[in-house]
C-alpha cells in the first residue's frame, strides 16, 4: 500500500511540474502571477465574489496569460 502511495505522488508531482502556469491581469497590471491550475480558479472564484459584492473589478477588466512549460 505505501509503495502505491509514493507511486501517486510522485506521478502527481511530475504533473505538478509540468503543469501550465498562470498569471491574472487587472487592467494591464499583474495581481496574481505562476499560479497552478487549483489556484487560478480560486483567485478568479474571489475576484467574481469581489466583483458581485463590491462591483469591481469588471470582468471586462480582467485577462490572464498562459505559462507554458
Amino acid at each position: 500500500m505505501i509503495l502505491a502511495f509514493a507511486l501517486v505522488t510522485k506521478k502527481q508531482e511530475l504533473f505538478d511540474t509540468m503543469a501550465d502556469k498562470y498569471n491574472i491581469l487587472c487592467k494591464g497590471s499583474k495581481i496574481y502571477t505562476n499560479l497552478s491550475e487549483e489556484e487560478y480558479f480560486n483567485a478568479m472564484e474571489d475576484l467574481a465574489s469581489q466583483f458581485y459584492e463590491q462591483g469591481s473589478p469588471k470582468p471586462e477588466e480582467i485577462n490572464t496569460e498562459i505559462i507554458g512549460d
